[in-house]
């Protein structure tokens, strides 16, 4: 990020107490081991929470903000309605038996983290006030600093081009910005301020209430105008998993969080030197708004053990809207879904309802589809960009040139060019020393030479570092698969370069005896155009008719503040990865918020949408969304889309992920400028669908809305059973464009997903909905038999990581071959009695279902070849001495499975837009067994099954 103005600091934030009703830790808070499948678990309640109360509770008033308030916790109204919900939740958890509690939330979400049995997760499951269970898992954060781990994150600097002009003055004033990540180091430059009291606080930010409270190597004293609140979360953690290294405080220990709060709202003018080079002028996207520090993320002494558990996060975000921030910063990846419901994105939910926009990271798991994290429309999703400023060559002997990632300036001339796989020492593996491993290389073969090592395993600039002990004075770094290179500062001169041109270099280094290299940095630092980079997560996500990610913003080799002790004593340092995009589109919504104090989160994230910059070349429908963020034109964007209804589905984007012939979405837009101006529809891209707009013109006066219908059909030149990507786009007459993203994917078929019949011999019909015209071929596949198992089950604890058949369950063990179409398991129990399926294959869980329900399926389509064992447990509790009776039924489904006694309508004639039956007819089957098989449907993925009993 380029110079922007500095903050104007005014005065001391004083030690205050939090308000009783944010997520509170109880003193005894450290989570318990796990007994049976118990452990710790959110539990949330059906209860409105304080942040979107808006009253309707006899003797309790409205506690939602008013549109363009933040959250007022100390309000009467607060103190009384957070009483009420205490009161649920205390009936809760006496109902439960008084588990140990580790959280209470009331603002985001109303429920608690608490260490649950088994036994007591069932109960929970079963209470009309609870709206769900979810096991405490454990989220990353999205990348790591300056090359410490193989994928570094992101950091703002002047590296990359600026979300923001080059003045920044004001950029964000007013707004408080929440970073959940892993902490702060205030001694930074970029966070720099001055004493500010809490009275000031409360009237500069009228309705905060965060506080900073001592704690380990942290003060009150290090709050200020720029950091004017910090707390941390570690109970779901646990204190005694936390790596010494770390800090029991909201001090930074990895650097992480300093990097994303310096790339949100890190001072403008920030000086920046590393190593000794000069990077001129740093500031976040905007550098007027104030931080409030929420740690959630931790250092393990494994690091496999790092990261944000539910029970923090879902605690961070709590208090951070109970506090009235205005802005959520989030750059950790989505944690393993491990319950009924996702209690992160509902905390999200409320927080957006309440007025806090929301940024975060789509994660680093590209190019690989469907990888993108945080799939809800309330959520801006960010994916990252990059723009390769930081440039060098390597210059072989034989003249050959490859340009790659070079932040040094310094030039290395030309020297021995030695492979490091080449040069190991004594007792030390090729492998290991191609990777330069600590120790690995021969100091008399590399002494003076640019040496060529791998990545992968150790940190890329530690690479650098094994090199300059052995005497070498370069470093050419060779990816490990194609894709973007890393921008990083390391202790010799480096290149890296990606895998082709990795492997030429390596080849011209085994072929000549004498080979020699040069490394020359290009000193002229000209930004190239964005495109997406490779790492940067693609969707389509959970829902595939919400577009994900929403935008991009540079996430390539920009410098912020760092936590010196983890990254090599420096202040600052350069980095990669989705993390840095997400706080940089949280500053942007900041400035975008202070200067439009009565936009709604969905407003300003449509704004960032409908103007954001195309990239070249395009990465596909679900690479980088509508674009890049263009902060400029985000400012005023003629048109926006604010949510309609509880779904909140008037999105400034279009996603139809199961086009059967015609579908017809409405949107509504709002004039958001200061003149009457006229609209024209325009759609782009969209191939093989015809696409109308009505109406295709609008005349809106300044704040008026008006509704329009997109209709899109399928072609017969339609792309099936593929996504295709286009554009609407609202033209004005006095110059705004206003551009959404369009995905469809057309299907030929929309078939239901099951069919169940009874008796010996029968018909049946199923009826689905054509999306072509013509002839429909189906195949049916099976039907196979097996018999029912008749189970007594005794009630008990079943672990999920350990599962055993001793009294609390019943397994059986099926050999899967090669070929396998499904592997498909049922039980069923009496009214009243909750069952629950377990499926491992080769001890390893693959699926289950353990809703608190009598029956429970569990389908594997196309499963690898392995042993499959099936777990049955009785879940629910019995009366003494009584057992649960339950039928299992489990089938192998081959691919090639056919039965002479059930018959099909093979062909079929359709109409596109039309729904059709298919025949289904059976005889002489078995009544003791059942039956299991598939409808599949020409060249389509829906399939139907079929269940005969």
């Amino acid at each position: 990020m380029r110079t922007a103005a500095a903050v104007i600091a005014t005065c001391a934030l004083a030690l205050s107490t939090a308000p009783a009703f944010a997520a509170t830790a109880p003193t005894a808070a450290s989570p318990q081991p796990s007994t049976g499948a118990g452990g710790t678990y959110v539990v949330l309640l059906k209860a409105r929470p304080l942040a979107t109360y808006d009253g309707g509770v006899d003797g309790f008033g409205a506690t939602a903000p008013r549109a363009g308030k933040r959250f007022d916790a100390a309000s009467p109204a607060a103190h009384s309605y957070a009483a009420h919900l205490a009161s649920g939740q205390a009936r809760v958890l006496a109902l439960l038996g008084h588990p140990p509690l580790l959280y209470s939330y009331r603002t985001a979400v109303d429920g608690f983290a608490a260490v649950l049995t088994s036994s007591q997760v069932k109960l929970a499951e079963s209470m009309p006030a609870v709206l769900g269970v979810e096991r405490n898992s454990t989220a990353h954060l999205d990348g790591a600093i300056g090359g410490s781990t193989d994928r570094a994150a992101v950091t703002s600097g002047r590296a990359a081009p600026a979300l923001h002009d080059a003045s920044g003055h004001g950029r964000g004033q007013g707004i408080v910005i929440g970073v959940i990540d892993s902490g702060i180091w205030p001694e930074n430059p970029s966070f720099a301020g001055v004493p500010m009291t809490r009275a000031r606080v409360r009237h500069t930010y009228p309705g905060f209430t965060g506080t900073c409270r001592r704690s380990e190597s942290w003060s009150p004293s290090l709050c200020t105008t720029k950091i004017i609140a910090a707390r941390y979360f570690v109970n779901g953690f646990g204190r005694d998993h936390v790596a010494v290294a770390d800090y029991v405080s909201p001090r930074d220990g990895s650097g992480h969080g300093s990097h994303t709060a310096g790339s949100a709202a890190g001072n403008s003018g920030v000086d920046v030197t590393i190593d000794g080079q000069d990077f001129g002028l740093v500031a976040g996207a905007a550098p007027a708004a104030a931080l409030a520090i929420y740690k959630a993320c931790w250092i393990a002494p494994d690091p496999a053990g790092d990261g944000c558990t539910t029970a923090d996060t879902v605690a961070a975000i709590d208090t951070a809207v109970s506090d009235g921030v205005d802005v959520i910063s989030y750059s950790i990846g989505d944690a393993p879904a491990t319950g009924t419901v996702d209690a992160v994105e509902t905390a999200f939910l409320n927080a957006a309802r309440a007025g806090v926009f929301v940024a975060a990271s789509a994660g680093d798991g590209g190019p690989r589809p469907s990888t993108v994290a945080h799939s809800s429309p309330w959520v801006t999703t960010v994916a990252a960009t990059t723009h390769h400023v930081f440039r060098g060559s390597v210059v072989l002997g034989d003249g050959q040139r490859f340009t790659g990632s070079m932040v040094s300036e310094r030039t290395v001339r030309a020297a021995p060019l030695v492979d490091a796989a080449d040069a190991a020492a004594r007792g030390v593996s090729a492998r290991h020393a191609a990777l330069c491993f600590p120790g690995a290389l021969d100091a008399t073969a590399v002494d003076g030479a640019i040496v060529v090592c791998r990545r992968g395993e150790t940190a890329r600039v530690s690479k650098s570092g094994i090199v300059a002990q052995a005497g070498g004075v370069g470093m050419v770094l060779t990816n490990a698969a194609p894709g973007d290179t890393d921008d990083d500062v390391h202790v010799v001169p480096t290149v890296q370069v990606d895998q082709s041109d990795g492997d030429a270099i390596t080849k011209y280094a085994s072929r000549h005896a004498r080979a020699t290299a040069s490394l020359v940095p290009d000193r002229s630092r000209v930004p190239q155009a964005s495109r997406l980079a490779d790492f940067s997560a693609h969707g389509p996500g959970a829902d595939a008719d919400v577009l994900k990610p929403d935008v991009a913003a540079p996430g390539v080799g920009i410098v912020s503040a760092v936590a010196p002790p983890s990254n090599f004593g420096r202040h600052w340092d350069l980095a990669t990865g989705t993390s840095v995009a997400a706080p940089q589109v949280a500053g942007v919504a900041a400035d975008i918020m202070a200067a439009h104090p009565d936009w709604s989160p969905a407003a300003v994230k449509s704004a960032l949408m409908t103007t954001a910059r195309a990239i070249s070349p395009p990465a596909g429908p679900f690479a980088a969304g509508a674009g890049e963020v263009d902060p400029r034109r985000a400012f005023d964007p003629g048109l926006v889309y604010a949510p309609s209804g509880a779904r909140w589905a008037n999105l400034a984007s279009v996603s139809i992920g199961d086009l059967v012939s015609t579908r017809t979405v409405t949107r509504e837009v709002t004039n958001v400028g200061d003149r009457t101006e006229t609209y024209t529809a325009r759609v782009h891209g969209l191939p093989g669908l015809g696409v109308s707009v009505v109406p295709s013109w609008m005349t809106l006066t300044p704040g008026s809305s008006r509704t329009f219908a997109i209709t899109v059909s399928a072609k017969r030149s339609a792309r099936y059973e593929r996504y295709v990507g286009g554009s609407l786009t609202w033209r004005g007459s006095a110059g705004h464009r206003v551009t959404s993203p369009i995905v469809v994917r057309a299907e030929y078929v929309a078939a239901p997903a099951v069919l169940t019949a009874d008796g010996r011999s029968g018909a049946a019909t199923i009826r689905a909905h054509a999306g072509v015209t013509g002839t429909l071929t189906t195949d049916l596949v099976g039907p196979v038999a097996a018999r029912p198992v008749h189970l007594h089950l005794a009630s008990g604890a079943f672990d999920a990581a350990r599962p055993t058949t001793a009294t609390a369950a019943w397994s059986h063990t099926y050999q899967v071959p090669g070929g396998t179409a499904d592997l498909r398991f049922d039980v069923s129990a009496g009214h009243r009695h909750d069952v629950d399926l377990y499926v491992y294959r080769d001890r390893s869980l693959v699926a289950s279902s353990a809703t608190p329900s009598s029956r429970e399926q569990v389908t594997l389509p196309v499963p690898s070849a392995g042993r499959y064992t099936a777990y049955v447990v009785a879940a629910g509790p019995t009366q003494r001495g009584a057992s649960t009776r339950a039928i299992f039924t489990g089938w192998v489904l081959p691919r090639d499975a056919r039965n002479a006694h059930v018959t099909t309508t093979r062909r079929t004639t359709v109409t596109g837009g039309r729904g059709f039956s298919v025949g289904l007819r059976w005889s002489g089957l078995s009544t003791s067994r059942r039956w299991f098989g598939e409808l599949r449907y020409q060249h389509s993925g829906a399939v139907s099954y079929i269940l005969l009993n």
